[in-house]
This record gives C-alpha cells, structure tokens and sequence, in this order.
C-alpha cells in the first residue's frame, strides 16, 4: 500500500476517476475500521476488499472520453504506468480471496456439478470467454490477411485470462462476504423484503431512477448532447415544438453546420426518424427537455414491473425493477438525449397491450399494442419490425382458443395505420415514402445504398475500421458485432465486476430456453434484426443498438439467481440458503453504483467527445442574450455544443443567442445581412485554445464584425 501511494503521488495530473479510485480506497479501509471490533468485522473486510479490488479493474480498462471500443489497457501501459498499482492489487485481491476460500471449494463443487456437467460448464465458460472482452478489430483482420494472426490470438487469451481473473476473484470476494455476515442477518432483510408490498419497491425504483438521472444528466453530462445523433434530434425536436417539419435553409448552411443535417428544394431539416424528436419536442415546450428521459426511465420501471408480474409473479417483477434502477446502462441512457428508453418504453406498452388482448381480448389493449409498436417504428424501426415479429409469433402460440382475432385485426390495422403516418413523413421530407431521410443523407454524402440492410460488400464501407474492422456486411462482421454489443452488455448491464450475464448464463444451465422461450425470443428477435445492419452502435451508452435486451437479461438474471437459490437451499450447510443468492446480487450491485457509475461519468462521460457545458456559462458569463456569436474551432466538438444551444427557428427574428461558425469574410458578410441590428461576438472554441472556450471580440457593430481578419 505505501509504494502504491508513492506511485500515486509521483503523478500529480492522475485522471479524477483514479482519484476517486484513491477515494474507494480509503472508503473500504475506513469501513473496515468501523467495524472492527463488532461481529461485523470480518464481513466488513471481504467487503471492503470488494470494493478496492472493483475500482481497480475498471483502473485496468481503456474507455474514455473518445469514440473508441472498450478495451484494457495495452501491457506496456498496465506494467510502465501508476495502473500497475492497480494490477498488482487486482492480483493481490485474487490471492487473499484464494486464500480465504480455501474451505468452501469442498462446499461449492457439489453445488456446481448437480445442475452442470463438465460438457456444460465447459459451455458456460465458453460463453463467459466470449463476452469476457471486446475482440480486436486487428485480430479479424490480421485472420482475413493471412498473417499475425497467432500473435493476435495470444494477446487476446492473455487479455481473456485477466478477465477471467477478475471475474472469479469478484465472484469469491463476494461469497466471501456473504458467508461473513452474521446468521440470520440476510433473514432480518428477507423478513423486511417479504412485509413492503412489491408494488413499493418498483415505485421506490421509479423515484431513484428519475433522480439519479436527472443528476447524472447535469453532473456527468453537463446537460449536452455528446454524439451526434443528440444534436440533430435536438435540432428537430426544437423546430418541431415551434410547428414545423423543416426550416428554411439559412443564409449560409454550412456556418450552421450539423452532422445529420441535409439541405435540399428550399428544405433544411434533421435526418433522424421523428418520432424522438417529436416526443423531446414536448419537453421543450415545457422548458424542461431534460426531464423526458430520466421520466421515460421511471415510466420504463413501473411498466417493467407491470409486465413480468403478468408474465410470472409479483417478487420476479420486484426483483426486476430494482435491478433495473440499479443498472448504469440504465440510469445513463436515461439521463441521455438518445430516443432508447422513448423505444423501451413504447415496447413494454406493446407487450402489456398483446399480452391483455391474449388473455382477456379487450380491444382498447390491442389498440394499446399497435399505436405502441407502430409508434416503435418512428423511432427504431428495426426494433419494431423485429419485436413485433417475435410477439406475433408468441401470441399465435397461445392457440386458436385464445387467439382472439378481432384483438389481432384491431392492433394489425392500427400498426398498418401507424406505418402510413411513416412513408407520409418520409414523402414529406424525401419525396419518396420508401426513402427515409437518414439513408438519404449517407445515399448523399456517402454513396448510394452505404447504409442499407442486409449482407455484401458494398455495404457500410464508411472507413472506421476502430470500430468496424471488415469492408462491408457479412458473417464475420455479425461475429464481431455481437461480441463487441455482448461484451458491452456483460460489463455494463449491472456493472458487476464478476460480469452482469453469469446468472442468464447459468439459467441455460440449470433449465434451458423452453421454459423462458418468450423471453429468450424477445433477445433473440433483437439480434437477428440488428444483425442485418452492419455496424454495431458503437461505444456510445453502451450496446445501444441492443437496448432493447435489458428487460429481458434482467428478468432471466432473476430467474437465475431464483433457481439458484433453489438448488443452494438442499445444502445443509446453507443456513442462510434462503437469502444468500440475493445477497449476492445486491452486494454486486452496490459496488457497482460505487464503483462503475461514477468511473464511467467520470472516466467516458465527462465532456465525452469534447464536448462540454462551458459554451452555456459563457453565454452566462457575457449576457450574450440576442446576440450573434461566430464560434472558431473543430465543426464536431466545438460548434456542435454551440449550435445545441441555438433557438428552435433561426429567422433574423429568432429570441435569443444565435450561434453560427466563422467561415471567413463571405460568410460572415451573409450572416451579418440576415441577422441585423444583432450585436456580435467572436469565440474560441477548446480545440482552438486547449483549454474552455474563451471571447476573443465583442460585443461588435456589424461594421467592426466586417472588418474582422480571416478566423
């Protein structure tokens, strides 16, 4: 510990999330020494291990603030940095938890092997392996070059085994702590768990996840749009508040530059599908845009419950509400500005409406289940056409008895109904209703059909071999796809340092998909939808393009850790057999609200992408209020947190701040023409200064904005 703190305090310009690695430290030490002298010592110390040893290994991981995959480090820079402190006590943890469980093999073996044979955890490690980390895009091609290949092979098991490592010292730390606790402790919880009505826990789930939210929305995020899809989509949502569909094109549209932005027959407009936006378009209206989605994550929670308490039973729906309000994927996609959890919460409304038309035939649910899935198709629609699918197949599966065909006609007609309002808005924006705006634009400014379904090799070829390592779309491709969005999902799901899958994983152990094949189909319809387009979402909010698994993963993550429970209550020696498997679960979750949640706002999200909040508290700062204000500095970063800020329509008579890019003389003769009478400022963005932004002129004249040299 103290050449681990000489290390550290050797680099004085550490990263915050390291310091509040130092923090967890300390925390873990501090609770250690509370406990000391009282019956809790011991399970104070395995804890407090845990947590040291869980900011440690997110210590050993390369994410960050840039559009990159989820790797760790490289050797070089886990052995020559300070990370090495980290790795050492990632060993250092494995050894002690080794050490400590030397007595409880002889208790587990029988436990594994009476649901597990050796073909079948051979099979779970398999699965383990694969999700364990993200496959190099250089190990694919260095396999279709024919060369390097084996290097590459090395490098990635060596990087496998120490996920592994962490993985299993995770998994003993915490049975660790588990067995620690004194007897009838988790009982007393148990007995609390058993007298709240179960509605209360999904109600609570909703609170904490509406709050959490919003605070990582402004405190992580700084209240900005981070990828580009946020800023077109609030762009749209803006003029669509204000009662249009597009806006005229201004006096010099690429001084309003925005990535997703097309210019066409008098047209500017966003190309994103407008259902998001139409939805954020309301938050506007209401002046808090911000809430749509931290309240979109609370609806998500209670309809959650809603769901499985219908499918299984009121505990397995509790269950399923908390783990979901403690999911970092969770809590940041709901603090985002991206349309998942509008798509989430839409499908969950489609599946309560189908699975009350099944069951009871009522009209106004099926109506319920088309305007939802139909509205699903606004806002992602490979998602509707991929859920929906796998719906329809389990509501025929209910038999001609309950099949109840004026229900199905009433949501087929209403989803067909759905679909007009879709080809009408591409008609209006295109002029084609078969061509949506978004494949229009890469049609436009890529080539034609770059961004089409299906497989060949003149699809998706866009050069970002980071993130995507094969010329277009083919088997290969899906392979590497899935394992980058299984990686992201096992990591990020739950943020358990022992991996958030492992109880899925042993449910296809202990009972197989027949019993849970609703479930298993709803991920299966999922990846087979997305597995037709060619990129894999990137690293943005983790596996976003898999969002919609996070339902399903969370109910089969309580099935397993159910049947679990079940076979752990045989053994003698259990005495807490009851409870154990959920104390498990909720130990794995509040190390990673401790730990992930903050590294991940700290480490990623935190003026992710270059982007930051501090353009707004200039505008705050100078009292910019009806201004024009020429921003300098890089299109995607600088000018793009700017341009979010712009007002909803930008006529000469637009309130507020006007934000545009200085382009040179030309332009800013164009600019200054169209919006008169505004006083001018000049700012330069942080690619430009290498610090914040900063006023470099103003308040100008139009005549001394004129006669301003070339940015």
């Amino acid at each position: 510990m103290q050449a681990s703190s000489l290390l550290l305090l050797s680099y004085p310009r550490l990263p915050a999330s390291v310091w509040w690695t130092v923090g967890v430290f300390l925390v873990a030490g501090g609770l250690w020494l509370a406990l000391a002298r009282t019956r809790w010592a011991k399970a104070a110390g395995w804890f407090g291990l845990a947590l040291a040893g869980h900011a440690s290994s997110l210590q050993l991981i390369a994410a960050g603030p840039f559009v990159a995959l989820q790797f760790f480090h490289d050797w070089g820079k886990l052995i020559g940095t300070y990370r090495v402190a980290f790795l050492v006590a990632v060993f250092l943890q494995a050894l002690v938890v080794t050490w400590g469980a030397r007595h409880l093999w002889f208790r587990i073996r029988p436990v594994l092997f009476r649901f597990a044979s050796w073909p079948g955890m051979l099979f779970f490690l398999i699965l383990l392996g694969y999700s364990a980390i993200t496959i190099p895009p250089e190990f694919m091609q260095a396999l279709v070059a024919g060369s390097g290949f084996a290097v590459w092979v090395i490098r990635h098991l060596a990087k496998v085994a120490l996920a592994f490592l962490i993985y299993g010292a995770a998994a003993v730390n915490l049975i660790l702590v588990v067995a620690a606790v004194p007897e009838g402790a988790w009982q007393t919880c148990r007995n609390a768990w058993e007298k709240l009505p179960p509605r209360r826990f999904a109600q609570l789930a909703a609170l904490w996840v509406m709050v959490i939210a919003s605070l990582l929305h402004w405190v992580a995020l700084d209240g900005m749009p981070h990828i580009p899809d946020e800023v077109a989509y609030i762009f749209q949502a803006k003029y669509i508040s204000a009662g249009n569909l597009y806006l005229p094109v201004p006096p010099d549209a690429e001084a309003f530059y925005c990535r997703f932005c097309m210019v066409e027959d008098g047209k500017w407009y966003s190309a994103m599908l407008g259902g998001w936006p139409f939805a954020l378009a309301l938050g506007y209206r209401a002046g808090v845009p911000w809430l749509v989605n931290p309240l979109l994550g609370a609806i998500g929670i209670l309809l959650s419950y809603l769901l499985v308490k219908r499918l299984y039973d009121e505990r397995v729906a509790a269950a399923t509400a908390l783990l979901l309000g403690a999911s970092p994927w969770f809590l940041f996609m709901s603090a985002s500005l991206m349309p998942h959890p509008l798509s989430l919460v839409l499908t969950l409304v489609g599946l309560l409406g189908v699975e009350r038309a099944r069951a009871v035939g009522h009209l106004s649910w099926a109506l319920a289940a088309g305007l939802a899935f139909g509205a699903l198709l606004h806002v992602r629609p490979l998602e509707a056409v991929g859920l929906a699918a796998v719906t329809g197949l389990w509501w025929v599966g209910a038999g001609w008895q309950r099949l109840r065909l004026a229900a199905m006609a009433c949501t087929s007609a209403t989803g067909v109904a759905m679909t007009s309002l879709f080809l009408a808005y591409n008609k209006v924006l295109t002029g084609d209703p078969m061509l949506a705006p978004v494949n229009k634009f890469f049609d436009t400014t890529v080539y034609a059909g770059a961004n089409r379904l299906g497989f060949g090799p003149d699809v998706g070829n866009f050069g970002w071999v980071g993130l995507d390592a094969l010329p277009g779309h083919g088997p290969l491709d899906v392979f590497m796809n899935t394992n980058q969005n299984l990686h992201m999902v096992n990591f990020e799901l739950f943020g358990w340092a022992c991996g958030s899958l492992v109880f899925v994983f042993l449910l296809l152990l202990l009972r197989g998909v027949r019993r849970d094949a609703f479930m298993f189909g709803l991920l299966l319809g999922t990846w087979a939808a997305m597995s037709l387009y060619w990129f894999s979402g990137g690293p943005d909010f983790g596996a976003r393009y898999w969002y919609q698994m996070i339902l399903p993963l969370t109910v089969l993550t309580v099935l397993g850790a159910r049947g679990l429970q079940e076979i752990v209550a045989r053994e003698e020696w259990a005495y807490q057999s009851a409870s154990v498997v959920w104390a498990f679960l909720f130990l794995a979750s509040i190390s990673a609200l401790l730990n992930v949640v903050p590294w991940r706002g700290l480490d990623k999200y935190k003026n992710y992408r270059r982007i930051s909040g501090d353009i707004r508290v200039l505008e705050r700062k100078y009292n910019l209020g009806r201004s024009l204000v020429l921003v300098r500095g890089d299109k995607n970063s600088d000018y793009a947190a700017a341009f979010a800020l712009n007002p909803p329509t930008l006529g000469p008579d637009a309130e507020g701040t006007v934000y545009a890019r200085d382009l040179g003389p030309e332009s800013r003769a164009r600019l200054l023409s169209f919006f008169r009478g505004r006083p001018v400022w000049v700012v330069e963005g942080p690619s430009v200064t290498k610090e914040g932004y900063r006023v470099i002129a103003g308040p100008l004249s139009p005549d001394q904005a004129e006669s301003l040299g070339p940015p």
